[in-house]
């Protein structure tokens, strides 16, 4: 298969932002995005503002100029991802939910499939490090990174990512990297939650990063 692309991996993930610590029993209710791309949120969760959407954007621009990763700068040859959802619960530290897509020329669903959990480790090996490459350049850091892992128990193969990463105040956050593959496309759920309370939130996080629905093409 085809060594996958990094670049979605970064919108979300790179920014602390200041958000409701949602309890995880919360209600989840049907997102539906560009696509009929289809997936579920907590209720009580509310997109991003326009102003903090604008500002993330701004700082991760900067940070995908100046990395000098070259799986990263590889990727963006293709553009730069897109968001599609970014969603908070006002209030304190986390936790949040990022979607977003980037071009993948040459992907399909078909291949992820046909790939064994190992070959799909393998093909993610280099995200750690383009994920700590772009933390440093934001004035974060990534504590730990684990390997891929694939979960297939949604009926179709999506790669899982787990990091620790230092938080915007105190504290760290753990952040699960969902990715999806489809037609020359790949799409990546970011959720992230304080690492003091992630066994509170790994449970609901699996659910909603299984209740994701790509139409097939």
């Amino acid at each position: 298969m085809r060594t996958l692309h990094v670049s979605i991996a970064f919108l979300a993930t790179c920014l602390g932002a200041r958000v409701h610590a949602q309890a995880p029993s919360d209600v989840l209710t049907v997102r539906r995005l560009p696509g009929n791309i289809t997936l579920l949120l907590p209720s009580s969760w509310v997109p991003v503002s326009d102003t903090a959407r604008a500002r993330i954007r701004r700082v991760t621009d900067t940070a995908f100029e100046h990395s000098h990763d070259t799986l990263l700068q590889a990727s963006l040859q293709h553009g730069t991802p897109m968001v599609l959802l970014h969603e908070t619960a006002p209030g304190q530290p986390d936790p949040s939910a990022s979607f977003n897509a980037a071009a993948s020329p040459g992907t399909t669903r078909g291949a992820w499939d046909a790939a064994t959990p190992e070959q799909i480790t393998a093909a993610l090996a280099s995200l750690c490090g383009s994920v700590a490459d772009m933390m440093g350049r934001l004035g974060a850091r990534v504590i730990t990174c684990d390997p891929a892992r694939v979960d297939r128990e949604a009926g179709g193969t999506i790669a899982i990512t787990r990091l620790v990463r230092s938080g915007p105040t105190k504290g760290f956050v753990t952040v699960w990297l969902a990715q999806f593959p489809a037609n020359d496309v790949i799409y990546t759920l970011t959720l992230s939650a304080p690492q003091a309370q992630e066994e509170h939130y790994q449970r609901l996080f699996q659910a909603i990063w299984r209740s994701v629905n790509i139409p097939k093409t």
